[in-house]
Parts: C-alpha cells; sequence; structure tokens
C-alpha cells in the first residue's frame, strides 16, 4: 500500500495506471491503452502478454516465513479475497495450500502448480528475476530499493508513511516446530530469496553512494512529516512537496 501510494502521486491520471489486487482482476487482463504507463499489483510474472509493448517488471521479495504467516493472518480480516479457503484451517495447512506453498517461487516463475516439478520452476523463477526485473527490492530493506526504483520509476516524490503494516486481527505466533515445518514447506521460496538478496547485493554494488543516500533520506523523511504534519500532507495532496 505504502508502494501503490507513491505510484498513485507519480500518475495521478487513473488511465495512466492500472491496478491489479483481486482475482477477478488478475483474469480480466488489462486494456493495453495509449494513455497507460503502469500495471501494479499482485500477479504472476508474464501478466505482460495483454500488451504488445516491452515490459519491464520491477518487483518485490519478502523474507519467506514472515510472508506466509502475514498471508495467513490476513485471510482472517479479508476472507473474501480468498476464493478457496477450507472452512478449518491452521498456518501449516494454509502454508501447504495454493495461498502459501513457495507462493513468491510460483508468482516470479508465472506457475499456478510446481508440485512435482519444483527444481525446474525455483530455477525458472531465478531466470525470470535475471533477465526480466529491472529492479529488484527486498520487504525487508524497503527504503534502499524504493531508492533504487525512484529514478527508474520516473518517481517524483518518495517521503512516505507506513501504510498496511499488518494490522490483523488474529495475531498468531507459531512454535519453533510450527517453524521448522515451515521452512521444509517452503523450502523453495527461501531458496529463491537467498538468491534475491544477492541479487540486491549486487545492484547496491552499482551503487556505491546508496548507503548514504538512505541514511539522508530516512532523516528527511522522519522530519518530512515530523514538522507541520497538516502543511506537508496539503503538499503532497497539491503535488508541491518533493524529495
Amino acid at each position: 500500500m505504502t508502494l501503490q501510494q507513491l505510484i498513485r502521486w507519480r500518475y495521478p491520471d487513473p488511465e495512466e495506471r492500472h491496478l491489479v489486487y483481486s482475482q477477478d482482476k488478475v483474469e480480466a487482463g488489462f486494456e493495453d491503452r495509449d494513455s497507460l504507463k503502469i500495471v501494479m499489483g499482485h500477479f504472476r510474472w508474464g501478466y505482460h502478454q495483454f500488451s504488445d509493448r516491452p515490459a519491464l517488471y520491477y518487483t518485490f521479495l519478502r523474507e519467506p516465513l514472515s510472508h506466509v504467516i502475514s498471508h495467513y493472518q490476513y485471510t482472517f480480516d479479508y476472507p473474501e479475497k480468498f476464493r478457496n479457503l477450507p472452512e478449518q484451517y491452521d498456518l501449516l495447512a494454509f502454508a501447504e495450500g495454493p495461498y502459501g506453498y513457495n507462493l513468491q517461487t510460483r508468482f516470479i516463475a508465472g506457475v499456478n502448480d510446481m508440485k512435482g516439478r519444483e527444481r525446474e520452476i525455483v530455477q525458472r523463477a531465478k531466470e525470470h528475476l535475471v533477465r526480466y526485473v529491472e529492479v529488484l527490492g527486498l520487504v525487508e530493506r524497503f527504503d534502499e530499493s524504493l531508492l533504487l526504483m525512484k529514478e527508474p520509476l520516473g518517481l517524483k516524490r518518495i517521503y512516505y508513511q507506513t501504510q498496511n503494516e499488518g494490522k490483523a486481527r488474529k495475531k498468531f505466533t507459531p512454535s519453533a516446530e510450527e517453524l521448522e515445518k515451515l521452512k521444509e514447506i517452503n523450502k523453495y521460496d527461501l531458496e529463491l530469496y537467498e538468491f534475491g538478496k544477492q541479487l540486491f547485493e549486487a545492484q547496491l554494488n552499482k551503487n556505491r553512494d546508496l548507503a548514504e543516500r538512505t541514511r539522508q533520506f530516512r532523516l528527511r523523511n522522519h522530519w518530512f512529516w515530523k514538522l507541520n504534519p497538516a502543511y506537508t500532507r496539503l503538499k503532497v495532496a497539491l503535488g508541491l512537496a518533493k524529495s
């Protein structure tokens, strides 16, 4: 949601953007109108099939155990967003199911199912990260990722306040035994995440001033929202604030 707000500021005209946050929209695809500049949301690699224009992908990976736990908790807040949830399910059952089982690997590879061909699919996901992803971000290193994406995405303003920060009604802390089982269930996501971290570090090596830029950005972002919040929020709404 944080990144989505930045994209809305960058592309204020709804004709310039297409947001995909439901299964219906994933299946419907999008209209490749001339005014369309960006497609953003939760969809698998291959969504560019609805356009004849060259497509650049930007994506985030998240630490897989945190991701599946958060996704599990999210189902209790928004069950209407999940078509095939059983009436009763626990964390491990969710992790084994279609919304949990190595979900990031399947999304990056562009497949619905990978059971029986896991090595092939995780390798395909790695190849997609290398060949097709313009900038790879890590949720756990959001500020650095945002700065890497700022120029390629043409973001003029990147001051933000965190949104959608896991305010689930059902809080769940897995046991040590459950965590071990989760590691086994989602071992391909863990493998892909480690590979992604290597790619992320390679991006940082090409931007040696990023650590200092990140430090300065965090300081400016803090004071941007700290000093006269009403005034700064008005400037943001009017498109007058810059970073």
